[in-house]
């Protein structure tokens, strides 16, 4: 929410001011207001809107299972035969298995129940061929239990993205927690190797594959939850954040980026945070630096990228002072001289992450001389301070 802060030199009332909260992120009349689509503009619909869609209860079970259970009992059957009940529950399936959000779901559901009988028929047979056509999940499963190494793990990873960007929440479904954790088990391995990013040899390759990999499993609520709870996700993916391989930085910034932003029970903001501290440790650097570093290379995809990190690792932080205070830090890295240069690019997104930055920064500027204010009052006029909120109460 935007707070209400008294100009610097007029005199304040004795009314306990409202401890400032988290920014309220959704729109409003404060001039100072701002959307997440302005802070995570290309990956806000990916990881929020996306995973809104509440489960209905009912005797259906879970909608989310394979897309098997809701196959007709005879595909050579019309559609036609089946109840308008049973047609609206194949739809209603359908929709969740292809990954709509709830503002693409709305105009759907207006159809006439005829086009819906006709839609929910060209998707059984889309969905039937697919799977013919396609990879098991659990034949990448067995796959990436072998052995695999250089370019036959990065061919399967590739064709692995392919399928997860391709199929139903299903088949991503069926891929599911032990397919993740074979993923970042790889990803920890290849890591450990300790390959020169600087040669872009086929172990940084495969490391940016199985970072897309995981940007198209988080891509639907099941891989999501199944990322967010799982002990290693947020820690590889904070390792993967290197500078010296700028096109996978980008993809991991963003990723991160926008699980700062979700709300979950883990509180991911902190997760997220305290995994750049802890590798920062390891690696006795200043937890920033990386990020800074990134500015400093020539991609300018990668100084929003960062950018856009460091306003959610920001925001999303509710106390005033530990905002000021990792504010202050990233300016005593250097964050100050790289804005100054990064003013003069002309790029949009770029220039959506310079604004929330400064509009943000302004705003706890205004709360903190309010507060400052509060308690000079209340040093120099104790006792009409006193007086005011005595009147007040009466």
């Amino acid at each position: 929410m935007d707070p209400n802060s008294a100009s610097a030199g007029a005199p304040k009332s004795g009314k306990d001011k409202e401890k400032k909260s988290k920014k309220n992120y959704d729109d409003g009349e404060g001039k100072k207001k701002f959307t997440l689509k302005r802070l995570i503009p290309d990956e806000l619909e990916r990881f929020t809107s996306m995973r809104t869609k509440k489960e209905k209860s009912g005797p259906t079970g879970n909608r989310h299972s394979s897309a098997a259970q809701y196959e007709v009992p005879s595909q050579s059957a019309s559609l036609n035969e089946l109840s308008d009940e049973s047609v609206l529950e194949l739809f209603e399936q359908m929709l969740v298995d292809m990954n709509l959000n709830e503002e693409k779901q709305r105009p759907l559901r207006q159809k006439d129940i005829m086009i819906k009988r006709e839609m929910v028929s060209q998707y059984l047979h889309t969905s039937n061929a697919s799977k013919e056509s396609s990879k098991s999940a659990l034949i990448y499963i067995q796959e990436l239990k072998t052995d695999l190494r250089d370019t036959q793990l990065l061919t399967c990873l590739e064709s692995l993205r392919v399928s997860l960007n391709n199929n139903p929440v299903s088949w991503v479904q069926t891929f599911g927690a032990e397919g993740l954790a074979l993923l970042l088990a790889f990803l920890r391995k290849l890591q450990d190797e300790k390959e020169d990013p600087m040669y872009a040899g086929i172990g940084v390759k495969c490391q940016h594959e199985i970072i897309r990999c995981l940007k198209a499993f988080m891509n639907n609520k099941h891989g999501l939850n199944a990322m967010l709870t799982s002990e290693d996700g947020i820690p590889l993916l904070v390792r993967s954040i290197n500078p010296k391989v700028p096109h996978m930085m980008v993809d991991v910034v963003k990723l991160l980026s926008a699980i700062c932003i979700l709300e979950h029970q883990g509180n991911t903001h902190e997760r997220v945070l305290e995994c750049i501290t802890e590798q920062a440790e390891e690696q006795e650097i200043e937890r920033f630096q990386p990020l800074l570093s990134g500015m400093q290379r020539n991609s300018i995809t990668l100084k929003a990228g960062c950018m856009q990190l460091i306003n959610a690792l920001i925001s999303r932080v509710e106390e005033l002072d530990f905002r000021i205070h990792l504010r202050s830090e990233l300016m005593r890295l250097g964050l100050k001289d790289l804005l100054k240069e990064v003013r003069s690019i002309e790029n949009e997104e770029l220039k959506v992450q310079l604004q929330v930055f400064e509009e943000e920064a302004d705003e706890d500027s205004e709360d903190l001389r309010s507060r400052l204010d509060d308690v000079r009052l209340e040093m120099e006029y104790p006792l009409l301070l006193t007086l005011i909120i005595y009147l007040k109460h009466l």
